[in-house]
């Protein structure tokens, strides 16, 4: 070709773009793995974004390798699902509304209704105004992409419910892309991730319909205000979802995602469907958010139940991050370090004592109650001397790095509810025995905190509370057994009598110069709730413990046990983190997940060593975690706790953990010197060995087989590990 008409051609290409970037704010490139009914909408250094306007479908493009991540099923008349089912898979949002008071939502798919769709194209992105003619319900959607990954917004305010002379459709749910990254019946090499414990992978295979239900889990916990719980003495629950993620990750293509729920956390379930639930062939996993609800309004104490619509809608706007990966990042590791780049921007760790040197969590128990011929009598299991005694005796032992919790401290003791002021038990010390242990903490530099539960609600010890207990939705007072022969019955404040009480308690104990607290109770609930007559969504449930937990945080240094992921950033530790997860049928493998992504920033504490079934396993997770251990310890023997409320601590006098805390300590001391400061940057699980790979380079070698292992010339013993420099 001449170089004339090289120049005409290169002209025309060049008015072909133009008018592309006129059309629509972006120029079309075309891939010829992307169906031509998708048009580019946005473009950063890594992704592609596709959309398809009439079902607001999306795929997503690595520019590094070319994979694709589809939002939708491409081949639907190759699956005989029913209709309901084959529009879920093939809309981008999914919405439910309530009509009247119906118990049954209608979904409101782009296959199954008809829908108006207005496009408008952004620098980024696209929004898309939709609304549903014939019942007068829409929303507004935003979807973005950034360096990061793909945002998806939903604002409160762009939702639209509607009303016909005859009927009243009320907005319920949404579902946000729940099919990006979908495989079906296994031909996708790879996994999906769920909140489990501290994380837990599904792999994607045929399970030959195996698996009937799917994991189906609400963020933060069960909300008690809705449903009704099963109590049984004997009964373990499953791990609840204390971190608002999920994600998908395709091996085989090096591309995958982690979604993080930024808002809409407190109203969310997250849902992974392993092929063969529902009958279905596809293996995909979303979040689900709920605005309005019917529930079941009892009429009286035996004369049934009334169908209602929840007062108000929850209070919030849908913010769901997509961040993406691929190549060598596109891993559950290389997501979890997201993640943590994520939080680390939005001020997760605000309060973060990172720089806290490595040590171990004594948590001390003081006293319990048990009854006796003239009424309660205290059962002193650690007094305030006996605590320093046993710091003594750790600090001859050469563990020179602690931080005590002290629980049980009150005068009512461990199960005698909300710390309404500062009143250490006088069986223990008194408020002088408190003083005097928190002087010798000072001086063996230990870091010492008061536990302070703000929820739970003993009536026999707080009469004048009563009237202040936890309502669920139907106005009905929660409550539920304890299965304890002093005390049966547990109760918690509402959330406003909660924030009063810590206000009070919280003020005394600074007054005497307690130097750290220990939040737990407010810290693992979420729930709607009644409260002066009126329904009060979860979310407000949420600003109210925060508030709470960032007074703590501006006065004391606070550490919070097993705590949601929302409270993070007014911790500077936190403890009683999960193991591993509730050992679902379908789950493949736990992954530390949780563990990756606070490495470097946070301290992070694991559930009591006492209580564990193979302690030399749970020895090796927290070398491989880089977390740190905990240990429940008592003066006297357990044996007396038997007729108290707290007869299910079976093992924690201080002689019988003196040597393993010792030793445990010295190993993982030595450990946490030489990973310092330093991040988790890789995890690799190859068979029965698995390797962390710190930011300084440190690389630590575990096996958790029963044969001698070996990986990059480094050779283990069964159940052993090394740190290489």
């Amino acid at each position: 070709m001449s170089g004339r008409f090289k120049l005409i051609a290169a002209l025309c290409l060049a008015a072909a773009l133009l008018l592309g970037l006129c059309g629509m704010g972006l120029a079309e490139e075309s891939t010829s793995a992307v169906p031509p009914e998708y048009k580019l909408a946005a473009q950063s250094s890594r992704f592609n974004l596709y959309v398809r306007e009439d079902t607001l479908a999306i795929i997503l493009e690595s520019k590094l390798n070319g994979s694709l991540l589809y939002s939708t099923v491409q081949n639907p008349d190759d699956f005989k699902d029913q209709a309901a089912w084959k529009g879920f898979y093939q809309s981008g949002i999914v919405m439910e509304f309530i009509e009247d008071v119906k118990s049954t939502n209608t979904q409101a798919d782009f296959i199954n209704m008809e829908a108006q769709i207005q496009m408008t194209y952004l620098d980024n992105g696209f929004s898309a105004d939709v609304i549903f003619p014939a019942y007068g319900v829409g929303y507004t959607a935003v979807v973005t992409l950034d360096e990061r990954g793909l945002t998806v917004t939903i604002p409160q305010d762009k939702i639209i419910n509607g009303e016909t002379e005859e009927h009243r459709y009320t907005v319920s749910t949404f579902t946000v892309y729940p099919f990006l990254g979908h495989s079906v019946l296994g031909q996708d090499e790879g996994y999906m991730i769920i909140p489990d414990g501290q994380g837990a992978l599904i792999e994607l295979k045929d399970n030959e319909k195996r698996f009937s239900s799917p994991f189906d889990r609400p963020v933060y916990g069960t909300n008690i205000g809705i449903e009704d719980t099963v109590n049984s003495r004997w009964s373990v629950g499953t791990e609840p979802v204390i971190m608002p993620v999920f994600g998908m990750v395709h091996t085989a293509d090096q591309i995958g995602f982690l979604g993080v729920i930024e808002q809409g956390d407190s109203a969310a379930r997250i849902r992974a469907y392993p092929n063969g639930a529902n009958n279905l062939s596809f293996d995909w996993i979303s979040a689900k958010y709920t605005y309005r609800m019917v529930y079941k309004q009892p009429t009286g104490p035996s004369s049934g139940a009334v169908d209602m619509l929840t007062e108000a809608p929850r209070v919030f706007d849908i913010v769901q991050h997509f961040l993406l990966a691929d190549g060598e990042e596109a891993t559950y590791a290389g997501l979890a370090i997201a993640w943590r780049e994520y939080m680390e921007e939005k001020g997760f760790f605000a309060h973060a004592d990172a720089e806290r040197p490595f040590d171990v969590e004594v948590d001390f128990l003081g006293v319990e109650r048990e009854n006796d011929v003239l009424g309660k009598t205290d059962v002193v299991m650690t007094t305030f001397q006996q605590a320093g005694e046993i710091l003594e005796s750790m600090k001859t032992d050469g563990v020179d790095q602690v931080s005590v919790i002290y629980r049980g401290w009150q005068a009512n003791g461990l199960t005698g509810g909300v710390p309404t002021a500062y009143s250490p038990a006088g069986s223990l010390g008194g408020s002088g025995g408190l003083e005097a242990l928190i002087r010798k903490c000072d001086g063996l530099g230990v870091d010492f905190s008061l536990e302070a539960d703000f929820l739970s609600l003993n009536t026999e010890t707080h009469p004048t509370l009563t009237y202040s207990a936890f309502k669920k939705i139907t106005s009905q007072t929660w409550s539920r057994p304890t299965f304890g022969p002093v005390y049966d019955t547990l109760y918690y404040l509402a959330p406003d009598r909660s924030q009063a009480v810590a206000q009070d308690a919280l003020n005394a104990m600074r007054s005497a110069k307690v130097p750290g607290v220990e939040l737990t109770g407010i810290t693992q609930l979420m729930a709607d709730y009644y409260y002066q007559n009126h329904y009060q969504e979860s979310g407000k449930l949420a600003e109210i413990y925060k508030e709470i937990a960032l007074s703590a945080a501006n006065n004391f240094r606070t550490t919070l046990k097993s705590a949601n992921a929302y409270l993070w950033p007014c911790a500077s530790a936190l403890n009683d983190l999960p193991v591993t997860g509730s050992d679902y049928a379908y789950v493949s493998q736990d992954v530390p997940l949780l563990a990756i992504a606070l490495s470097g920033k946070m301290p992070a504490y694991l559930e009591y060593v006492n209580f564990q079934a193979n302690a030399h396993k749970f020895f090796l997770r927290l070398a491989e975690q880089g977390t740190r251990p905990c240990f429940l310890l008592t003066m006297e023997d357990p044996i007396e706790l038997q007729n108290t409320n707290s007869s299910d601590i079976y093992s924690a006098r201080w002689d019988l953990y003196r040597v393993t805390l010792a030793m445990w300590y010295a190993q993982l001391k030595e450990l946490h010197e030489s990973i310092g400061g330093a991040s988790i940057i890789a995890h690799d699980i190859l068979g029965d060995i698995t390797r962390v790979t710190w930011s300084n380079g440190v690389k630590v070698y575990l096996n958790y087989g029963e044969a001698e292992g070996e990986l990059d010339g480094v050779v283990l013993e069964p159940m052993s590990w090394k740190a290489v420099n």
